[in-house]
């Protein structure tokens, strides 16, 4: 169908109450109304399909935390990879070769502040990481080695380092192996350094994986374990950190 045929169907259906905007999209989104209703996190995961559910709000769906956000944390890519992504999506599900191209392109949807009675909090990155579809919902997750990884990137957004330490003491040795693993593909240094401190100073953990992050060490004032406390002079030699918490 063409853009007219479209409007046409959309107007019939509007008129016999089948479908309607969405009450926070707007006329972004439509909305079967049939349809039951679903959280909030089912439905920015449908709307939006390059973000997924992360940090504090990952780790409570996760049950690495006791704690229930207010705010529902998402995170997703840079506008640039967004587009890429966006197309790579509807390339999968492109018409048959030969026939005429899709009229009716995706776009970047943009959030409203709360979603079903939820605060949405987006977190754009050029390293979003990877997700996984929950088993029991629409709603996607940060991996679990994801989920530790943003941890210490951004403790900000996962209830304060000091959580944040918590919740590896309590469960790092049971996700060890997706934690290396995550870890040791992501770009830079500083966290390997953060993550090596903790499983192998703080936790007492060894893996393989671990030892090699030892070459990514280097002096400098900026080299925090919590990246938004101040330096302080207690520092791990091994993995030149500020012992900052």
């Amino acid at each position: 169908p063409g853009r007219g045929d479209d409007r046409r169907l959309r107007l019939a259906l509007r008129e016999e109450g089948v479908i309607g905007a969405d009450r926070d999209y707007g006329g972004r989104v439509v909305r079967v109304r049939t349809v039951p209703d679903l959280p909030a996190e089912d439905v920015v995961c449908l709307v939006d399909p390059t973000c997924h559910v992360s940090h504090l709000s990952a780790m409570q769906r996760w049950g690495l935390t006791d704690r229930n956000p207010d705010a529902l944390i998402l995170t997703r890519p840079d506008r640039g990879t967004a587009v890429a992504r966006l197309q790579s999506h509807m390339d999968m599900a492109a018409a048959p070769e030969g026939t005429a191209a899709n009229p009716f392109p995706m776009k970047i949807v943009g959030h409203p502040p709360r979603v079903r009675r939820r605060t949405v909090r987006i977190h754009e990155s050029r390293a979003a990481g990877e997700s996984v579809q929950s088993r029991d919902s629409d709603a996607r997750l940060s991996t679990i080695g994801q989920t530790f990884l943003d941890t210490l990137q951004r403790p900000d957004l996962c209830g304060g380092m000091s959580h944040v330490l918590d919740v590896w003491e309590e469960h790092a040795e049971t996700y060890l192996d997706e934690i290396v693993a995550t870890v040791d593909a992501s770009v830079g240094g500083l966290v390997k350094s953060r993550a090596g401190y903790v499983l192998e100073e703080r936790l007492g953990l060894r893996h393989p994986g671990i030892e090699r992050w030892k070459a990514f060490g280097q002096r400098g004032g900026s080299r925090k374990l919590d990246p938004a406390g101040d330096f302080v002079e207690a520092h791990s030699e091994t993995w030149m950190l500020s012992l900052n918490v």
